[in-house]
């Protein structure tokens, strides 16, 4: 069988939801971690972003049709559900979290640490301030989610696999830790998702301004 490679930075996130994906299919693969807009990244993705899986000759960008290519292809548990109700629960809340979760999590308020634009040149304090209440309410609808059971039950999933880095990285910084902390529904899920063999595995080293 044809090695499988994931180019791009483990710590992006969305470049450890697929190693996560592949995880759990227990498929080994090879972490190629090269920067978004680099030539070899550009010389696959017109828009230079990550993560890019090969296999073989399988080229494939975009980390959703990456979690489900690695879902059809190789055996496992499923990713994604095959009854088509389940599916259309998955591709929802897969969409809401990348659409919705994740810039918010990663793209303002956890880049406003990488990032920082304050005036003294730490993080923009007002910035991330005035993103809390925002913050707040997504995680509510998560907390609500979870205790619905809309949210994280067994099998794991595609859906997880977004959603745990997404978390992961807002635990890390004293704002999101406080909000996750407060909503007991959402941490129980984190701790015992970190604790997976799949996430373990896959861990990337400490994130950088250029992850």
């Amino acid at each position: 069988m044809s090695a499988v490679e994931i180019i791009g930075l483990p710590q992006s996130n969305f470049v450890w939801a697929t190693r996560i994906a592949l995880a759990e299919k227990g498929v080994a693969h090879e972490s190629m971690p090269v920067p978004p807009h680099s030539p070899e990244v550009l010389a696959i993705h017109p828009f230079g972003k990550i993560p890019i899986l090969r296999h073989g000759s399988v080229v494939i960008g975009e980390s959703r049709a990456i979690i489900d290519y690695v879902d059809r292809a190789f055996d496992g548990p499923e990713l994604v559900p095959a009854d088509p109700a389940a599916a259309r629960h998955s591709d929802s809340w897969t969409s809401m979290i990348t659409s919705t979760v994740e810039p918010l999590l990663i793209r303002q308020y956890l880049f406003a640490y990488f990032f920082p634009t304050g005036a003294d040149g730490g993080p923009d304090t007002a910035t991330i301030e005035a993103l809390v209440p925002k913050m707040a309410g997504i995680l509510d609808v998560l907390e609500t989610a979870l205790q619905n059971g809309d949210l994280g039950q067994e099998p794991f999933g595609r859906v997880d696999a977004y959603l745990i880095p997404i978390l992961f990285y807002a635990n890390t910084m004293p704002e999101g830790a406080a909000l996750i902390a407060a909503r007991p529904q959402l941490s129980s899920y984190l701790e015992r998702s970190l604790a997976r063999p799949s996430v373990q595995s896959t861990m990337p080293p400490p994130p950088s301004a250029e992850a």
